[in-house]
């Protein structure tokens, strides 16, 4: 078994910030369409 990947607190941190960079990125992706549908609708139903 040469191939065998050995855990490392490397590969352990760049996991967790591979997880945590896209999981900023998907908040921030859902923020931003409840941002837009919120405006959206602000502009449609209050009466200015």
């Amino acid at each position: 078994m040469e191939n065998e990947v050995k855990p490392t607190w490397k590969l352990a941190w760049g996991l967790w910030w591979r997880m945590f960079l896209i999981g900023l990125g998907g908040s921030a992706v859902v923020g931003v369409l409840m941002y837009l549908v919120a405006w959206t609708l602000m502009l449609r139903f209050v009466p200015w």
